[in-house]
């Protein structure tokens, strides 16, 4: 039975604004304001008995936060976007659905377990309402109800307040960030442009002087300084190439996609760097024979991350091994790429530093410090994620997800 909203109703829930703007400071994560807004929302909105806010990451589609449900069991739910219930109706601004809870068709554990959240309620009423930065959908509010078979119209009206708010939040909140990420690249590209640029070009002058002012220098030391010329420019070259390729990835927006063999991609990788693998140190590739091999991505940023990723391993690990596995996430039609190695690690503290602009935690290797922060920005073009374990004497775990295919994913951040 439709519940008719009073006019004390439409004070509450009109109210529920002033106190969640009370509520905010500006400071909060994105999280914690995402449950605020959800909070008030379902308290304030006499039809709303539950509620939860999904968003996007990559390829997946999961709960961030859940009002009235059990935070621990939201938090193991994930499904391919491809597969999810809200990608038949992303162009919608709203949606009204009985028992989302039967959509079951891809066969998920977490749709079990989003059934076994709600395996006492008979009949369920969902709204759901996108939330928005820069007009893009970024993922949904959702309210709940057990008992009535329509939403009114005022409570349409207040989900979309709601979902209003989070996305301006969510708009200001990413511009902001990436205003601050500004700010420090440039801070710290300057830096680089007269440390790490200079150190070379001043080898460069400084040996050609010596070549230049020495009049009776026999054929093997001026050998010997042309090598030393040749190094310090081979690697000035190193650093710009590292740096044109930064920022051509940070106006690059399209990507080549069409069908590969993982396998074949992996190979091609290591052909590339295992030139440069110590005498003392072996590479070993586990692909179990079960998963399948077909991977619908960009082959050439794919490469560019393995040779990255692997080649940092092969780079700093002068003896033991390093260990390259693929495997296959079966619930979320993800590949799972794993290279570890018996290097000499990064401290813990200090790992999220791997992937800034710049930043070089060893100096006792060439490099721009350009690698990781890179293999980020593509691992994210390609709506995958990468994750990163390390500490002093313990070597490095580098864990990268890929989605198996980037059909219909491809436009969406």
């Amino acid at each position: 039975m439709q519940h008719e909203l009073s006019f004390d109703d439409y004070m509450k829930e009109l109210d529920a604004m002033t106190e969640l703007s009370s509520l905010i400071t500006g400071e909060e994560s994105e999280r914690d304001f995402l449950y605020k807004l959800l909070e008030v929302a379902v308290r304030s909105i006499s039809e709303a008995k539950c509620g939860s806010i999904w968003k996007i990451e990559g390829a997946i589609y999961k709960p961030i936060v859940g009002y009235c449900y059990d935070e621990k069991m939201l938090s193991k739910i994930e499904f391919p976007l491809e597969d999810s219930y809200i990608k038949q109706h992303f162009d919608d601004d709203l949606i009204e659905v009985e028992n989302i809870k039967h959509y079951d068709h891809i066969g998920n554990k977490s749709m079990e377990i989003l059934q076994n959240i709600h395996k006492n309620k008979e009949r369920m009423l969902t709204l759901i309402c996108p939330l928005k930065i820069s007009g893009k959908v970024v993922g949904h509010l959702y309210i709940d109800n057990f008992q009535i078979k329509k939403f009114s119209d005022f409570t349409k009206k207040m989900i979309k307040m709601f979902s209003s708010f989070a996305s301006i939040f969510l708009t200001l909140k990413n511009a902001r960030d990436h205003e601050k990420e500004a700010n420090e690249l440039n801070t710290v590209y300057l830096s680089f442009i007269t440390h790490e640029l200079r150190t070379p070009l001043t080898a460069i002058l400084g040996y050609a002087q010596t070549v230049l002012s020495r009049k009776n220098m026999n054929a093997d030391e001026m050998r010997e300084f042309v090598k030393r010329i040749y190094t310090s420019a081979k690697h000035l070259n190193s650093l710009i190439e590292d740096i044109s390729s930064f920022n051509k990835l940070n106006r690059e927006t399209s990507l080549r996609i069409a069908e590969f063999n993982i396998k074949h991609i992996l190979y091609e990788s290591i052909s590339i760097v295992e030139t440069s693998l110590s005498p003392e140190c072996v590479l070993n590739v586990d692909i179990p024979h079960d998963i399948p091999l077909t991977i619908e991505t960009d082959q050439t940023k794919l490469i560019q991350i393995l040779v990255n990723i692997i080649g940092n391993s092969v780079k700093y690990t002068d003896e033991g091994k390093v260990e390259v596995k693929i495997n296959f996430d079966n619930k979320t039609k993800h590949f799972i790429i794993v290279v570890n190695d018996t290097g000499p690690g990064v401290p813990k503290e200090r790992v999220k530093e791997l992937f800034k602009p710049f930043v070089r935690l060893s100096k006792d290797k060439p490099g721009s410090g350009l690698g990781l922060a890179i293999v980020k920005k593509t691992v994210k073009m390609l709506k995958g994620k990468i994750h990163i374990e390390s500490d002093t004497g313990m070597g490095m775990n580098v864990e990268i997800k890929l989605p198996a295919s980037l059909k219909g994913v491809e436009d969406i951040e």
